[in-house]
């Protein structure tokens, strides 16, 4: 896990999308997900603006702003969270200098498809921002490649689903292909 989590911190620190990116929405890894600190800690020492989630309650997930991995706190589902001070953010996006969010998952498939922990935190919170018109930042799936298209079936989508726009591992960093899309990078 760390060696894996290491090279895809490389790929994501060496890839346009982040190094381009003026904030980042992301997750601290647990239950072995990625470990996402050492990444973190590259978004707060390049002047980036980093928003971290709360689970607040099920389905209920918000942002907060933080510039020191230092005050997480263990929080629900035994993540660690931000310091919830004010109201957070419901979605964050480029009206808030958030480019690109890094989305946890259980497993991906190549055309965005994810497959979630089950609550719909992430479904619902960038759902609400698509659904309202606002700009969305780039959806970045992170996860190790074992985790992508591990079946080589694509992942059911059910409409209130988010397809990832992009895909992150220990391999590279790779754009998502909507069959039948002729979408280009």
């Amino acid at each position: 896990r760390r060696a894996n989590s290491q090279a895809l911190t490389i790929q994501l620190l060496r890839h346009p999308i982040w190094q381009r990116a003026r904030g980042v929405a992301a997750f601290v890894g647990v239950r072995g997900e990625p470990d996402t600190l050492a990444l973190l800690d590259r978004t707060i020492t390049a002047g980036k603006r980093l928003w971290l989630p709360r689970v607040l309650d099920r389905g209920v997930m918000r942002f907060w702003a933080c510039d020191d991995l230092e005050q997480l706190q263990p929080g629900r589902l035994g993540l660690l969270e931000p310091p919830q001070v004010g109201l957070g953010l419901g979605a964050p996006g480029p009206e808030h200098g958030v480019d690109i969010v890094l989305v946890p998952g259980l497993g991906f498939s190549r055309s965005g498809g994810r497959l979630g922990f089950g609550a719909g935190h992430y479904d619902r919170a960038f759902g609400m921002r698509r659904a309202s018109g606002l700009p969305m930042p780039l959806l970045v799936g992170v996860a190790f490649e074992e985790f992508i298209d591990p079946s080589g079936v694509p992942i059911a989508m059910e409409a209130h689903d988010l397809r990832m726009d992009w895909l992150a591992s220990e391999r590279s960093v790779e754009r998502c292909v909507v069959l039948g899309s002729s979408a280009v990078a």
